[in-house]
């Protein structure tokens, strides 16, 4: 058989072919089957289908296949509405080609305006951006280059970025490039009024849309009627008979993902925080920790919902339950990626979660089992002292040109401590935070006073929930008054 598998039947590039066999596809997925051939033949095209589905593979291994890859500049322009999802694309697109002739950029907030505008100027024939980022980089520097060769548009997850006001910024890019480049618009549900702005702006469009219950029929739906005040203790009798080796718990608001955070680790469990106020570096050393399964129990806001891309994950748990369908669907859709099987629990507390969540199901067609499960009583599973998971703040960092493995040679040798108790390290300009089970701060302690690091005093203390907090509205207030200057400054 040809390289690419059951891929080959489709006109993509030889070196395309070799790369996804290398990645590990086998056979299209059904929403691949459906997109492959009508990119190629070079439809402007609408796609709704569930978040793991495949879609940027979907979109990406025709456009690649159509890029030339002789020339050194911008062709194809792709839309998302974070960081973290810039940042998985990106991977993903330059993992879809086998050898060095492609280039894929991205542009996303988090770092500086320079940093962003020489990626914009380094002839990546593909470019991944936040469109925000994007309009104030252009406002900060003009480079009318980028636009002449663009020939593929693609807006990824395109219900977020219209959520986010996105049109303005859609329109004032897409004045920029020729009218007949070729669009796709892709997202896991696709409202009337985003299909309107679409036909509106495009003609002719074709629309593709993948039911829910042919996508995620390898998932399973589990519903834990817990009594009110106590899905903790349903959450522990969960773990307790089915052994969850990893999941991602989705717990609502910030407050609440700290609380339950600070709870798993009083029970001895890895688990950590993932929400919206954190530092970008926070959450890209969170994710790197959880991708590689240092991180049991990944805590979460509906941040998590999108740009997260755990190809094995077991299951997601969801302890407090959207009112909107859309946000249910990205969240399960972080299990059972790309036709792999995922099991969903849902810990339901009151009558109006337990509406909300048969309605979700009524719209996706799919079933949901009801699920016993007995109680823990949280006394009896909260871990000794010693093995709590806590953060500490280290009072060295980036300026002391202190790296982590500085950190973890420090903490293994004079600490003594064991390496796999040494938990996610994140290492600031002025500071560094590292999280660790009591017992192996108490080997800290006992070190005394002449605690140093690369020959540099340090200090260790713990870093405690309300400073956490203060830290990610001061850090989240300082991104904003940045974005301000940055367009005052170019108004």
């Amino acid at each position: 058989m040809k390289s690419g598998g059951k891929f080959a039947g489709y006109a993509l590039n030889e070196r395309v072919l070799d790369a996804i066999h290398k990645v590990g596809f086998r056979k299209p997925t059904s929403v691949q089957e459906t997109v492959i051939p009508l990119f190629l033949q070079k439809r402007n095209l609408v796609v709704e289908a569930p978040t793991g589905t495949g879609k940027t593979a979907a979109y990406g291994l025709p456009l690649i296949s159509r890029l030339d890859l002789l020339k050194k500049s911008t062709q194809a322009l792709v839309m998302v509405p974070s960081r973290e999802l810039a940042m998985q694309v990106q991977k993903a697109l330059q993992s879809f080609y086998e050898g060095d002739q492609l280039k894929v950029g991205a542009v996303y907030g988090g770092v500086t305006m320079e940093e962003s505008f020489a990626e914009l100027k380094s002839g990546a024939q593909i470019m991944v951006v936040v469109p925000g980022r994007v309009r104030d980089v252009m406002y900060h520097y003009k480079w009318d280059y980028l636009w002449r060769d663009i020939r593929f548009l693609i807006i990824d997850e395109g219900d977020k970025l219209l959520e986010q006001g996105f049109q303005r910024d859609f329109d004032e890019l897409r004045s920029h490039v020729r009218g007949t480049a070729q669009v796709g618009f892709f997202s896991a549900t696709i409202s009337e009024d985003a299909e309107s702005m679409i036909r509106e702006r495009f003609h002719p469009v074709q629309v593709v849309r993948m039911k829910a219950k042919d996508m995620l029929k390898n998932h399973r739906f589990y519903e834990i009627r817990a009594e009110k005040g106590k899905k903790e203790a349903y959450l522990m009798g969960l773990f307790e008979e089915k052994r969850i080796p990893q999941a991602l718990i989705f717990a609502g608001r910030r407050e609440a993902v700290m609380t339950l955070t600070g709870f798993l680790r009083n029970c001895g469990f890895k688990a950590e925080s993932f929400y919206g106020n954190q530092s970008q570096l926070e959450r890209d050393q969170i994710l790197k920790r959880f991708k590689e399964g240092h991180i049991q129990y990944l805590v979460g806001s509906d941040l998590a919902a999108r740009g997260i891309d755990i190809p094995d994950l077991p299951a997601v748990i969801n302890l407090a339950m959207p009112q909107e369908y859309d946000f249910y669907l990205h969240r399960v859709g972080r299990t059972g990626r790309a036709g792999k099987k995922g099991t969903v629990y849902n810990i339901m507390g009151s009558e109006v979660e337990h509406i909300h969540l048969t309605n979700h199901h009524r719209k996706m067609e799919l079933p949901l089992k009801k699920m016993g499960v007995k109680p823990v009583d949280k006394s009896n599973v909260i871990a000794p002292e010693g093995d709590k998971w806590t953060k500490f703040h280290f009072s060295r960092g980036k300026k002391d040109k202190i790296r982590k493995g500085d950190i973890v040679g420090f903490l293994t040798g004079p600490a003594g401590i064991d390496g796999n108790d040494i938990g996610t390290i994140t290492i600031f300009d002025t500071y560094s935070i590292v999280d660790l089970p009591n017992k192996a701060f108490k080997a800290v302690q006992e070190l005394g006073e002449s605690v140093k690091i690369k020959g540099k005093s340090l200090k260790i203390r713990k870093y405690g929930v309300a400073e956490q907090e203060n830290r990610a509205r001061a850090a989240h207030k300082l991104r904003i008054d940045r974005n301000k200057r940055e367009r005052n400054k170019n108004a």
